[in-house]
């Protein structure tokens, strides 16, 4: 009996040995395995979207002062797709209508009469390529402002001011408007940016300054709360009516893009704004919906001496280096 129990030992001892080592194995890897897949999971959510996905040495090559190209969703994804000095002050000229007209949205009566008479245009030089009349609305004005960038309807409409914005002096107009489109900017975040006034034009001695981070911020804003801009700045024309619906005054868009179709992206354009002084040169904001139309991708440019073509250049590099 002895020898039987000594002789089971002899063999038990080693197969638990073998049962323990293997227990250990799997009890360890178990653990392994758990640690990994925390690993995994920190990269997965600490990765950015849209994914980068181009070469190294991949360039936009974009000759311009300044640009940049921002995306982002409602899931909080953001996140800068191209950038190129952001941050530097440059003069935005005609960019500048899209802050008059969240003033005029925000504030104005749509439906009230502008009524610039003829002593008006007479007065003031800025009204010299003004096409409208005394029963033209509010509403109507937006569109030759936004699509051709007509000056003298934003000039118009910065004058009026004086009926809808709250102010102990009434006769302060064209003022009272240039100091709600600096606040609006204020609130807005924008912090390195400036108007003068409410079309862009350029002064013998200041312009309205912005930079393209600034921009990318206001184009975002206009997208969650004030979307009909970007609605109005897609229409390639638009008819300016007399009271007796006979005579009418036809405004182009500048928007080259709207014009024609020879890049797949032009689909997903949603709204922009042309901008030109012989300061600022070429100025550009083009948003599209994301391909998915999950999200929106602001593309800015300013300081350039053909700013569809670097505009265009900007677009495809996105298109390229990242996956949406």
């Amino acid at each position: 009996m002895k020898e039987r129990f000594i002789k089971n030992r002899a063999i038990l001892i080693p197969v638990f040995a073998i049962c323990l080592s293997v227990a250990l194995f799997f009890f360890v890897s178990s653990f392994s395995n758990e640690d990994d897949l925390e690993i995994e999971v920190s990269e997965e959510k600490t990765k950015e979207y849209p994914e980068y996905i181009g070469e190294k040495d991949l360039d936009a090559d974009i000759n311009a002062r300044a640009a940049i190209s921002y995306y982002f969703d409602k899931d909080g994804n953001e996140r800068n797709l191209y950038e190129m000095n952001i941050e530097e002050r440059l003069p935005i000229a005609s960019i500048s209508k899209l802050m008059s007209a969240v003033i005029v949205l925000k504030y104005y009566d749509l439906d009230e009469e502008v009524g610039i008479s003829e002593n008006d245009i007479l007065t003031h030089s800025e009204f010299r390529d003004f096409r409208a009349w005394e029963e033209t609305k509010v509403l109507e004005m937006l569109y030759p402002m936004i699509i051709e960038s007509n000056n003298s309807a934003a000039f118009a409409l910065a004058m009026i001011s004086d009926r809808f914005l709250k102010s102990s002096d009434e006769n302060r107009g064209v003022e009272l408007f240039v100091e709600m489109m600096n606040r609006e900017a204020e609130e807005m975040g924008m912090n390195n940016t400036q108007f003068i006034n409410a079309s862009g034009l350029d002064t013998v001695s200041d312009y309205n300054y912005s930079t393209a981070s600034d921009l990318a911020i206001f184009a975002k804003n206009i997208i969650l709360h004030n979307d009909d801009i970007f609605e109005i700045s897609m229409h390639r024309s638009y008819n300016l009516y007399s009271p007796d619906k006979t005579i009418y005054y036809e405004s182009f868009n500048t928007n080259q893009f709207l014009h024609n179709n020879k890049n797949d992206w032009q689909d997903y354009i949603i709204g922009g704004k042309t901008g030109f002084t012989l300061a600022s040169k070429g100025c550009l904001i083009i948003v599209l919906s994301s391909p998915k139309k999950d999200g929106y991708i602001v593309n800015v440019v300013l300081g350039t001496e053909d700013r569809f073509k670097e505009m265009e250049k900007l677009i495809n590099y996105t298109y390229k280096a990242y996956s949406f």
